[in-house]
């Protein structure tokens, strides 16, 4: 048997509907047309304005991406990045020239900028919170310092392997960050004994480094490099669990260094991962 349904009871929301879709039509439009105001119909005593519609599309925010659960956790993988600073193809042969005499083509100066380049990627991955707070470090002066080493350990330990080139460019990278030591210094407030305080942290440097070379030497043991990292990061204090943590890290990066181009690495075209 057909059953006949009453659509009267439906006829107010209908009626809402058609309502609320003729409004936003009438929005719609006067907005195409840029109108500098628009009214709307149906709410409160229909004198409600909006002020210009400055975009016709809204986006949500990208959301930002989880953090990995085990930081550290990615394969090895080549560390170069695209050199975005290159020279203008159209650039006048007399400025070329200028340039070639001044010594702007030259191997000593091409290593000076790698040099350059890795203290800055350097700087950038040890200054990052995110890093200090993966591996459960307070960001002072002191650990600043310790994860700064730690890379220039890792970038001396690769250059190792490109013979003179990488001799050279890893005493000039040595010499920036012993600069940048020394600025540091001073922008935290230090004002006597300041050679003293550089003799201390060049010590320190050397002490970590030779730590380092070991812990990754014949006869050394698993366990070696987290005790190291433990004593020259963490100051010995705080869960040896983080070190772990940091010595994933480390050994990860070496393995990426050495799938890295020499090519990327003399030039400083290299970045250091972010999966923390």
């Amino acid at each position: 048997m057909l059953r006949i349904v009453n659509l009267s009871k439906y006829a107010g929301c209908a009626r809402m509907l058609v309502h609320s879709l003729r409004a936003s039509l009438e929005v719609q439009q006067i907005a195409n047309a840029g109108s500098s105001q628009v009214r709307v119909p149906g709410f409160h005593d229909n004198h409600l304005v909006f002020s210009r519609i400055l975009c016709t599309t809204v986006e949500s925010p990208t959301p930002k991406p989880e953090r990995p659960k085990k930081p550290f956790a990615s394969k090895p993988h080549s560390l170069e990045v695209r050199d975005r600073k290159i020279l203008n193809p159209s650039m006048p042969q007399y400025q070329k020239a200028i340039l070639y005499v001044a010594g702007y083509y030259s191997k000593e100066s091409e290593l000076t900028r790698g040099a350059e380049k890795l203290l800055k990627e350097i700087t950038a991955q040890c200054t990052n919170d995110e890093i200090f707070e993966a591996l459960q470090l307070e960001k002072t002066f002191r650990t600043k310092f310790a994860l700064m080493s730690l890379h220039v350990w890792l970038c001396l330990f690769r250059l190792r392997q490109e013979g003179k080139d990488g001799k050279e460019m890893s005493q000039t990278l040595y010499d920036l960050f012993q600069e940048d030591v020394e600025k540091r210094v001073y922008d935290a407030g230090v004002k006597v004994r300041v050679s003293k305080w550089l003799k201390e942290l060049e010590t320190y440097f050397y002490g970590s480094v030779m730590a380092y070379d070991k812990a990754l030497g014949v006869g050394s043991h698993g366990k070696d490099l987290p005790v190291a990292l433990w004593r020259n990061v963490y100051g010995s204090e705080g869960e040896k669990k983080a070190a772990l943590t940091l010595a994933r890290y480390v050994r990860r990066e070496l393995a990426s260094l050495n799938m890295t181009d020499s090519k990327a690495v003399l030039n400083g075209n290299l970045k250091f991962s972010r999966d923390y």
